[in-house]
């Protein structure tokens, strides 16, 4: 129903099929770094500031191509795949809330719109940060707005902060509560890109990822760090 591909629970023999691609897998782990590195960063103040700003034009590099890989990239790296309407999005929560999630190839309706959650706070935080701080520790294009407003986009930056935490808190804690309930390793499964299918794999697996669809979604990353840099 709502257009998903759903995975019943079944003592089927199951098939393991390739769901994430190698560039949603490095997307992923390589943002898990980073927003760790620049919340140690932060914290550091002005020892670290400059790592610290350097971490956020790699965070943004990294939203820019998730965003247009959500786009151009494999079947479930792509939005159209996992951000769902709000019927779908209740079916979840309410078989989570029984204990029995349904189980879905790529993202379940929950797990998709916390990515979307995720990818707005993030936008926010570097949107933010470009403007926010004092001479010293500032962001790239804080001299261009009036000294009390880059004071209050610092407030509102490290408030980003919080709630990204929140985020990351609340999608940690769902992972292993529907990898529990469903006995399937997601950790893993986003390590490895693999999934154990109890339906025709064939039907299933992904393409295999365009180089041209690649090349642009990683030039558009270059080029916003580019045009903020410059």
């Amino acid at each position: 129903m709502y257009g998903l591909i759903m995975v019943e629970s079944s003592t089927e023999k199951t098939t393991s099929i390739r769901v994430w691609d190698l560039p949603t897998r490095v997307f992923h782990w390589t943002l898990v770094v980073l927003v760790v590195l620049g919340w140690i960063t932060g914290e550091a103040g002005d020892e670290l500031f400059w790592t610290h700003l350097g971490v956020g034009y790699a965070v943004l590099a990294l939203v820019v191509f998730r965003l247009a890989w959500g786009v151009l990239g494999t079947r479930h790296a792509r939005f159209s795949d996992f951000v769902h309407p709000w019927p779908a999005v209740r079916d979840q929560a309410l078989s989570l809330l029984r204990l029995s999630p349904s189980r879905h190839v790529g993202h379940n309706p929950l797990g998709g719109w916390m990515i979307v959650a995720l990818l707005t706070v993030l936008s926010l935080l570097i949107g933010t940060g470009l403007f926010a701080g004092e001479e010293g520790e500032a962001g790239p294009w804080a001299h261009i707005v009036e000294p009390w407003l880059a004071d209050g986009l610092e407030e509102v930056h490290e408030v980003l902060n919080a709630v990204l935490w929140g985020l990351i808190a609340a999608h940690v804690a769902g992972v292993l509560v529907d990898s529990l309930l469903a006995g399937e390793n997601l950790v893993r499964a986003m390590w490895t890109g693999e999934k154990n299918i109890s339906v025709t794999g064939d039907t299933l697996k992904i393409e295999k990822v365009g180089i041209f669809r690649l090349a642009t979604s990683l030039i558009l990353a270059a080029a916003a760090v580019v045009v903020v840099v410059w």
